[in-house]
């Protein structure tokens, strides 16, 4: 299986919580656009924002309606087959998903559960060549 990678909360409004993030503790998002915010740590380790009415259009509203808190794990797999592989994995051994794998829009293949305490987590893979979003670091948004 994977790294465990990223985590980060799901937000009313993406762009307001980053100024927050960056204001708060001086780091800029190396990615941002209305539904995500990417803040590279330390090693190969990110913070994101990301906004709940997209999960809830991507996801159905009747599923995010069962995530109990608003943030969430992230797991980084290499390939796609990897994701498919943990799901399978992970199914066989009693845990519940949300989500089958899919391929979304924003250059990503995922599947999401929830741990026992509510908590969502994602295993996922990029399937483009970059992460979808504002990856130039000289274009500033929302003054961030």
């Amino acid at each position: 299986m994977g790294k465990h990678t990223a985590h980060g909360y799901l937000v009313e409004d993406v762009y307001k919580e980053a100024e927050k993030f960056t204001k708060l503790f001086g780091f800029k998002p190396a990615r941002i656009d209305e539904t995500f915010a990417g803040f590279p740590m330390e090693g190969k380790v990110e913070f994101f924002l990301w906004q709940w009415k997209h999960l809830e259009d991507n996801l159905g509203k009747e599923v995010m309606a069962k995530v109990k808190y608003r943030d969430q794990q992230a797991i980084r797999c290499d390939t796609p087959e990897e994701v498919d592989e943990a799901y399978e994995q992970l199914k066989a051994e009693g845990m519940e998903f949300i989500s089958e794998p899919k391929d979304y829009e924003w250059n990503a293949r995922c599947v999401y559960f929830l741990d026992a305490s509510g908590h969502m987590w994602e295993i996922y893979c990029w399937t483009g060549a970059v992460p979808l979003g504002d990856l130039d670091p000289a274009k500033e948004k929302n003054g961030l």
